[in-house]
């Protein structure tokens, strides 16, 4: 075959475009000897490019996607939520209300103490 420039674009030991040989066969013998060498010819490159499109058109001529049907099973779905609702026990649902019963009443303790100290400064500069 030839090739303007005398490179044959499809001989493996020719540069590869980075200045220095490269071989395809050279990369796999180098990642172990356990990978077969593989060779295809340029002749054949075309012809198997053909086979593996007119596979892959018999894979999408199937016809439109078939509509997915939504056949979720719902039946149990009450018994879910139920049993969710006694994750946590009835005795730390009672403790955490009894908390926050508590916290409300410190807070407005502290919001009485807050003001009557407001007031106490307030005297304590009329005095002066």
């Amino acid at each position: 075959q030839d090739v303007p420039g005398g490179e044959d674009p499809t001989h493996p030991a020719q540069d590869g475009g980075n200045g220095r040989p490269h071989s395809q066969q050279d990369e796999l013998q180098s990642l172990g000897s356990s990978i077969p060498a593989l060779s295809i010819q340029a002749d054949d490159v075309l012809k198997i490019l053909k086979e593996f499109l007119q596979d892959f058109g018999k894979l999408r001529d199937d016809g439109p996607p078939k509509e997915v049907l939504d056949v979720r099973d719902n039946s149990k779905d009450g018994e879910y939520w139920e049993a969710l609702t006694r994750i946590i026990p009835e005795q730390t649902l009672k403790l955490w209300d009894a908390l926050g019963d508590a916290l409300l009443e410190y807070h407005k303790v502290l919001t009485r103490r807050s003001e009557l100290f407001s007031e106490a400064t307030a005297l304590q500069q009329q005095n002066l």
